[in-house]
């Protein structure tokens, strides 16, 4: 069993690029209506296959929250920037060992971007879930969420 994502966008094909450019997603199909739009594409990110359509006319766009396992979080959240990106969260160490950051694209996606640093077992996660330094970490973290969330639905 495996799960697929789909995004409907305005301007699919350069949603397309941006993924190949940004995460290093690999295009393994694409079908274009008679209309020039693309009916059905499908590019793969992080071993994950993600499904992109064009909005039809009179459709609005349905983009997406997704996470993705990156070896290098700075260099990807540097690429989106470059492509246009907007960072919702800078790079941050959070508890159980992932440095993460997001960002949203320009066609509206959320991005949670992580990068594995640190194994961490169970007892060491519990003892700095207890440090006041991690608490504001995590709250500064569930803050930036909220506050994209908040924007999202114009409050």
């Amino acid at each position: 069993m495996s799960l697929a994502p789909w995004v409907v966008a305005a301007d699919a094909a350069a949603l397309l690029d941006f993924l190949a450019d940004v995460l290093g997603a690999q295009e393994t199909g694409r079908a274009p209506g008679p209309d020039g739009l693309i009916g059905h594409a499908e590019t793969v990110v992080g071993g994950t296959t993600v499904v992109v359509v064009d909005a039809l006319p009179g459709w609005a766009p349905q983009p997406a929250l997704m996470r993705v396992d990156v070896q290098d979080v700075d260099a990807v959240l540097a690429r989106a920037e470059a492509a246009g990106a907007t960072t919702v969260t800078p790079r941050t160490s959070l508890p159980f060992g992932d440095d993460v950051a997001r960002f949203t694209d320009p066609w509206g996606n959320l991005w949670w971007v992580h990068e594995h640093v640190q194994d961490v077992d169970f007892d060491t996660l519990l003892a700095r879930m207890e440090d006041p330094a991690t608490a504001e970490t995590m709250g500064h973290f569930e803050l930036s969420l909220d506050a994209e969330m908040r924007r999202r639905a114009g409050s």
